[in-house]
């Protein structure tokens, strides 16, 4: 390991969001906490990604709230009167991610390459990290412990869960776990059509013996939008019902996972669960279940070239597909294919 890592004595991190990055961010953590296991590391992160990995050890978080910035903002003053970091890692380019490092003081600030940058991101950072082409978002990440001098990776996503309460009896249940959800952003066409996963819940219940267990947030859309699927002894609904450490011990015992690009099925992935990623919107190559890819269904080139006649090497990296119809192109036998080959059929 380079002389820089070991003389290094404070690393200070910005990644607040997302869910599914936040479980990238767990074997960037583990990586460096292994290579420079004597470096203070500071992680100034979300306030619901938090519970997440709030159990990691040997880490000081700094939780932005952003009901409550201005209250975020005191906790970054008092930070930056009291320390000078050796290294910031600002790992997310949102405009707030990005006001934020101002109230960081570090020796050397590391940002993302003018390729991946958005919002003034390259102005707020004196270095670049320079990654390969077409990149996964985690390989982006490791980037960053690259730039530092550490080229080896530590493949580990394991953090310590709470002890599980009950919310609802598993013992003797084989089950799956579902999220039909994804973020709510403008044009953010992921979700599959929500009957569809009626008759998949059917199907799996029917010729398995395998019930289903429906996850997703608080809001309303999403909870009545649960309760259409919901209506059998055998699909059980806990949308709004879990925080991330419950929602972490439901998967975990879980036989395997389906949902659309979420944070959920990044914490299914973290999990090493059998994962069936619909993706059609988004390119799996980028933001898919990382070494997790066998039973995930790719419907992206597809798309591309029915809505807008292009192939994936004739877009930029990244590219998403805004029509309300993509995900259709996801058929139930897709499925149903997948799950003969998790379950050996």
């Amino acid at each position: 390991m380079s002389q820089v890592i070991n003389s290094l004595k404070s690393i200070c991190i910005i990644r607040l969001s997302s869910i599914g990055d936040v479980t990238h961010m767990i074997p960037i953590i583990n990586t460096l906490k292994h290579f420079s296991p004597n470096t203070d590391i500071t992680w100034i992160i979300g306030k619901t990604e938090y519970t997440l990995v709030k159990n990691i050890k040997n880490i000081k978080f700094i939780i932005v709230d952003k009901k409550n910035i201005f209250g975020s903002i005191k906790l970054l003053l008092s930070l930056r009167k009291e320390k000078i970091f050796d290294i910031l890692l600002h790992m997310q380019v949102s405009l707030r991610s990005n006001l934020l490092s101002l109230f960081v003081k570090a020796n050397r600030k590391i940002g993302y390459n003018q390729s991946l940058s958005k919002n003034f991101h390259s102005l707020f950072n004196k270095e670049k990290i320079d990654c390969h082409k077409n990149p996964h978002v985690i390989e982006t990440f490791f980037c960053f412990l690259k730039k530092i001098g550490i080229k080896d990776k530590k493949l580990d996503w394991s953090i310590k869960l709470d002890n599980p309460k009950d919310i609802i009896n598993l013992k003797g249940i084989k089950y799956i776990v579902i999220n039909p959800f994804t973020s709510s952003r403008r044009l953010n066409y992921r979700e599959w059509d929500i009957d569809n996963y009626k008759n998949i819940t059917d199907y799996i219940f029917n010729k398995y013996g395998i019930e289903s267990i429906i996850v997703g947030g608080k809001t309303y859309y999403e909870k009545k939008k649960s309760e259409k699927i919901c209506d059998k002894e055998f699909i059980h609904n806990l949308v709004g019902k879990t925080d991330l450490q419950q929602l972490c011990n439901i998967i975990k015992d879980c036989e395997f996972y389906i949902g659309p690009d979420s944070g959920t099925l990044h914490l299914a992935t973290m999990l090493s669960k059998p994962v069936i990623g619909l993706y059609a919107t988004s390119n799996p190559y980028r933001t898919g279940p990382y070494n997790n890819m066998d039973f995930v269904i790719n419907k992206y080139p597809d798309a591309l070239m029915k809505y807008k006649k292009k192939k994936v090497s004739d877009v930029n990296w990244g590219e998403r597909i805004r029509n309300k119809n993509a995900m259709s192109l996801i058929t139930e036998e897709d499925i149903k294919d997948k799950v003969g080959k998790i379950l050996g059929f």
